[in-house]
């Protein structure tokens, strides 16, 4: 047996302990690395579902809302345009013996363990004489008595609001102009 041959065989395989030494530490880095940024990425994810779920939920609020502004409506066309006008005057459909009738203030409403609030304002709406287009501000002069402007808002958890606009318009009630008043009958 060669015993210098022995030796630096003995130290090939010292320094291959080392070098396997650091490689094991340089793997289990990296592991921890993209594991860390795994786990951030799916924290990012849920986060993002949460908030896309919550705000599904003030969407179908929103809707649910404008569909019983306009069965309130269709009912009774008075029962909305008799309401008082602009953001101070807030109110909420509410079910009543079977149908939708409004309520006047804010209402919360729990789904999902998470408080929603709602109301909506009712504005006067009017056209342009010519075009017969709303207007986008309100002109006293072309008022439309067949038309509110109904703005829903929603809100809910930590500042979370969202709101939207809506025309409603009277065209199943019959409108009757009196113009001549000396008849006979």
């Amino acid at each position: 047996i060669n015993i210098s041959n022995l030796k630096s065989q003995i130290s090939k395989m010292q320094n291959n302990g080392g070098q396997l030494l650091l490689e094991i530490l340089i793997v289990i880095s990296v592991v921890a690395i993209v594991a860390g940024l795994a786990s951030q990425m799916v924290v990012v994810s849920m986060r993002a579902n949460k908030i896309a779920s919550e705000r599904n939920v003030a969407l179908g609020l929103i809707e649910e809302t404008f569909e019983a502004v306009r069965n309130v409506g269709a009912e009774r066309w008075q029962n909305i345009h008799s309401l008082s006008k602009g953001s101070a005057n807030h109110y909420y459909p509410q079910q009543s013996g079977g149908k939708w009738v409004l309520a006047t203030g804010e209402e919360t409403i729990n789904i999902n363990e998470l408080d929603y609030n709602r109301y909506f304002i009712i504005d006067n709406a009017s056209r342009d004489s010519t075009t017969r287009d709303i207007e986008a501000t309100y002109n006293s002069s072309n008022d439309d008595p067949s038309t509110q402007k109904i703005t829903v808002y929603v809100g809910w958890g930590e500042g979370e609001n969202i709101s939207f606009s809506e025309y409603a318009t009277r065209w199943r009630n019959k409108v009757c102009f009196q113009t001549e008043w000396s008849g006979t009958g």
